[in-house]
């Protein structure tokens, strides 16, 4: 079974998240293969667009593997992580080509980073953003850089030190989901929406997502250490253990 299940659909392809968890955790392998998804899209010019998603009756992303990040231990393997979670973050950003999340059910830290990394973002009733880090020991400095960049301080600590769903219609409202479909149809309003994008001008679109993203990315790159030396920080101190043994015994 593919961990990435893809199809085109005209000039978009549709790369559909297909963990064995059906909340599809971020496990490296899934990573890899968005990864390499990504790449292809660019190097493709048959492609015009990508739609990232979990499908319509699957999870868009749940974040990180549990079981990979439990294995963490030392200053070392939490640094290389960062350096990767925001490599992963800067290579979807660096995408030249219109990307659409068609973001279903929970869309959980790292899950809800990854969508915000994307063009245009598509939700449904049932789509459940949370970035709920701070109260299970874990820092959330790189979503909460990237959520200020979005919606304001102000919103940012509500949805970072409220640790509650993000309602679909603040959601909306605010732009971390720009339109919002019947859950049935959630993909297919993303794949319309990537389509109406891949018929832009190819250069004006590349050269304004450039511009726009070169910006976020080096700020991204900016708060690196300073996401490292947090998240040494609660590996020290264990304050994320004891969470990840609570989650990996369900």
């Amino acid at each position: 079974m593919a961990i990435l299940e893809t199809e085109t659909r005209g000039a978009v392809l549709v790369a559909r998240f297909n963990h064995a968890n059906h909340l599809n955790p971020m496990s490296l392998d899934l990573e890899s293969a968005i990864r390499s998804i990504c790449r292809e899209v660019d190097e493709n010019p048959a492609i015009r667009a990508l739609v990232l998603t979990g499908g319509n009756d699957r999870s868009f992303c749940a974040g990180g593997d549990f079981n990979e990040v439990a294995q963490f231990s030392g200053r070392a393997a939490v640094e290389a992580y960062i350096d990767r979670v925001i490599d992963f973050y800067s290579t979807i950003l660096r995408v030249t080509k219109p990307t659409v999340a068609a973001v279903g059910g929970y869309a959980i830290g790292l899950g809800f980073q990854l969508a915000l990394c994307c063009d245009w973002r598509v939700g449904s009733p049932g789509t459940k953003l949370l970035m709920w880090e701070v109260k299970h020991g874990i820092a959330c400095i790189v979503g909460s850089y990237m959520l200020e960049s979005l919606v304001g301080r102000a919103a940012t600590a509500d949805i970072v030190y409220g640790c509650e769903a993000v309602p679909i219609s603040w959601a909306v409202g605010h732009k971390l989901i720009h339109e919002e479909a019947d859950s049935g149809n959630l993909v297919e309003l993303a794949v319309a929406r990537a389509q109406i994008l891949s018929e832009f001008p190819e250069i004006t679109f590349r050269r304004t997502k450039e511009s726009v993203n070169r910006r976020f990315i080096a700020g991204l790159h900016n708060i690196g250490q300073e996401a490292k030396e947090a998240h040494v920080a609660g590996v020290a101190n264990r304050a994320s253990e004891q969470h990840l043994k609570r989650v990996l015994k369900h």
